[in-house]
Parts: C-alpha cells; structure tokens; sequence
C-alpha cells in the first residue's frame, strides 16, 4: 500500500483516505483526485493489515509469522506492532522536561533500550519487505503521569483488588487511568513527538514507520469514561485534545518523512446496552463535532476496530457499524469520509480449562460458543464471518482491513488465524492443526 512518504510525495492520494490540510502556507495535498469524467475520487483497494502484539507474534521466522504473511496469493500488505508506554519509562524523566523524556528514551542502557531493540529489529525487517508499518501505543500509562490520583497497588483489578468505582475504575487496571496532562507539551506529547523522530528518519537500524496509532480504544479501555477529572467531563473530550496533541507532536517530523496519524481507534463492542465503556456510535459523534475544522499537518486515518461488526454482522437497520460511522463522518464534515479498520476478527468464546501455573487459569476456546445458532462450530463460524465481513467492507470507503494475531496464547481474549501457541519440553510450537481460518486468510482479496 502506499507509504506515508509516498503519499508526501503526491504517489496515490486518493486510496491514502488522510485528513490534510496546508500548515503555514504550504500548499495542501491533494487527496482527492477527482475523476473528469465522474466528477468524484476514484475507489482505492481496501488493503490487508495484521496486528501483531506479544512474543508469540513476533515479525520473524521463529513461530513462522513472518513467512506466513509474505505468502499466498495475496499477502498482508500491513504490519501493525505495538509498545508500551511504561516498559519505555517507568520512571518520570528528572528534570521534568521533554529534553531529559528524549534522553532518557535515547539511553542505550536505560529501561527503554530492550524494548526498542526488539521493535527496530521487526521494523526494519518489515520495511525491507516492502509492509507498510505502523506502530500502537498499548492502553497504559505510567503511574507518574497522574500525580493527582494516588492509587493503592494493592486496590488494582489486575492483581485483584477491588479499585476504585467510585472514581469510576470500573474494573479497569490502575494503569488505564488517563494521565494529567494531556496538552501538547505534556508527557504522553513528547512520547508521541520522540516516537515520530525515531521511527520517522532517526532511527539507530534504519527503520521506519507509516503510521503511528498513539490510542487504543480509548472509549473502552480506559478510565474515566465520564466526571469531573476530564475536560468537559467525557472521554470523547479527551479524546479530542490528544489527537490536537497528536497532531503538534507529529507535525515535528513531517517534512522529513515522519509518520501519518491513525485515530480514534474505537472499539465497537461497547454499544448503549454495555455496562463499561462509552457507545461507540455516541463517541465517535461527540469527537466528530469536536474535531470539526481540525486541520492537521500531517496525514490522519480515522481508525475504528470491528470487531461487532465481524462476529455479529449488521445492525437491525441493516447497516454494518461501519456504515453508520461513515454517515456520522459526513453529517459532521470530516474530509473525504473513510475509515481504517486497525483491529479486529472473530472473538471467540473461551472456556476455563485447567490453569498455566498457580493462579492463572488457562483458556480454551469453546467450540460451541457461536453468535449464529446455525453455525456447526465457533471455528467454521469465524472463516464465515470473516469472509462475510471482508466482502462487505471492500465495498465501503475502508482503506484497511486488519486482522488481530496470527497465534494466540491461553488467556480470556482469542482471536487468530492459527490458534494458541503450546509451550512443550521442546519449546514454543504452533497450534497443529492450524484453525481453518489460517488456510483462507492468504486467499483474501479486495
């Protein structure tokens, strides 16, 4: 697909589906090429991503990722791999400035030095073969960034504790909470503006990004969702200052090739009836109106997850989630309206089958656990679904389909073409038989 340096330099515009705007002067980029004789911007293929997060998705040879996704009929063409925030500083940059957070993430020997040596090594693999690569930034933050919520470690969900629902944790881990300063020159910013410089010319291996999607789900997994702790008391609120952030910080490197924007990443699962969370439809409205006029400086995907829309197929209208998005996006001006799908598959249900060590349950996928009673079993409902939701979606203004792992481990959330990787005497192997959905995935085409 095209390159975000590709489309700076004017190559394939129209299937690029960004939000561009001329910044000082410049002259904007045009990305809607209009057909002469139509009068509209002609169709760009919708491309094929995989979302590659964990030590079991790595991009490389070892558990047979890599060679999988280069072959078949028609390849991934996007590679999507993740960080997190607190591997990368766990501790608060002293002074509290953007130059020693640059420093501090630049040390060879400092805590973020691992994590960036694995990245750019898959990076730069991907880019020699020719993948389109973005980079998510997980839904955690370091417990530095909110000074004004004190958190008892022992009170946090993920260790077991009960939270604190009255501030509206919700279940949520303590480090979901949403930092203090969300303006362009506060921490999460420079973390965003440092990723951007390494990834986008500056990087020790050569390697580079397209895209870096700086949210993940936010009207889902992160807290709070609502109250007084946020501007205008909602997450959509929020949300709209940090893609304002965003854009600052990315701005930094885009003339020298630096990475493209992809955002909100809603999650659609969260509809009026969950019990956690922001609708998504209600989300993605509020942030809609809020980012009207938004001219940002650099290229912007609008970037949805459809995970509902996969296992559930469409609305009572009849409208896949997608659609009503797409509506939403005109009704509020958004330019050119599209949407990048940066996550999703088929979600299974998952069963409790004995446990990993002592206190961690091992997960099972459960066969019988379909959305479609007239489906045999889960693993013929996934190639169903699939199938069904990737022919729907090359019909819309969708840019990218991706696909959420290839292997799965033995936790609560399983969702890959091949199923959990087995840990033996021998080491890590591959689930053996793969799930029938490896075999169709290669043979996907817009």
């Amino acid at each position: 697909m095209p390159t975000r340096r590709e489309l700076l330099a004017g190559a394939g515009s129209a299937a690029a589906a960004l939000v561009l705007a001329g910044c000082g002067g410049a002259r904007p980029l045009d990305v809607m090429r209009v057909d002469a004789q139509s009068g509209v911007p002609p169709a760009a293929p919708m491309r094929k991503g995989v979302s590659l997060i964990g030590d079991v998705n790595a991009y490389d040879d070892a558990l047979g990722v890599r060679p999988y996704l280069l072959g078949g009929p028609h390849p991934a063409t996007f590679v999507s791999l993740w960080a997190l925030w607190p591997a990368l500083q766990p501790q608060a940059p002293d002074p509290f400035t953007r130059a020693r957070a640059f420093r501090d993430l630049d040390d060879p020997h400092g805590p973020a030095a691992p994590a960036f040596a694995a990245l750019d090594a898959q990076i730069a693999r991907a880019n020699a073969d020719g993948r389109a690569v973005a980079l998510t930034l997980y839904q955690s933050f370091p417990a530095w960034t909110r000074p004004s919520v004190p958190l008892d470690p022992v009170r946090d969900p993920a260790r077991g504790g009960a939270g604190y629902p009255e501030l509206g944790q919700d279940g949520l881990p303590h480090d979901a909470h949403l930092p203090d300063d969300l303006s362009a020159d506060g921490p999460w910013a420079w973390l965003v503006a440092y990723l951007c410089r390494r990834y986008g010319g500056a990087n020790p291996r050569g390697a580079r990004v397209d895209w870096l999607q700086p949210l993940n789900e936010p009207n889902l997994t992160w807290w709070p969702q609502r109250g007084l702790a946020l501007p205008d008391g909602t997450i959509a609120a929020a949300v709209a200052q940090l893609a304002r952030s965003a854009g600052v910080a990315a701005a930094e490197q885009s003339a020298a090739g630096g990475p493209g924007l992809l955002l909100p990443a809603t999650s659609d699962v969260v509809d009026a009836a969950s019990r956690r969370g922001t609708p998504w439809e209600a989300f993605s409205g509020e942030l809609l109106a809020r980012l009207r006029g938004w001219r940002p400086c650099v290229p912007v995907g609008w970037a949805q997850h459809n995970y509902a829309d996969v296992k559930h197929g469409p609305l009572a209208d009849g409208r896949w989630r997608v659609e009503r998005l797409l509506a939403l996006q005109r009704e509020h001006g958004w330019p050119e309206p599209s949407v990048w799908l940066t996550e999703g598959g088929y979600q299974f249900g998952v069963r409790r089958d004995g446990w990993i060590a002592p206190g961690i349950v091992r997960w099972a996928v459960d066969p019988a656990r379909t959305a479609d009673p007239a489906r045999p079993d889960a693993l013929a409902e996934q190639v169903a679904a699939i199938e069904r939701n990737w022919d729907a979606m090359a019909r819309l203004a969708v840019r990218l389909w991706t696909q959420y792992q290839v292997n799965d481990r033995d936790v609560a959330f399983q969702s890959s073409l091949r199923g959990p990787v087995r840990e033996t005497p021998a080491g890590r192997l591959p689930n053996d038989p793969p799930y029938p959905a490896y075999a169709r995935w290669p043979l996907l085409a817009a």
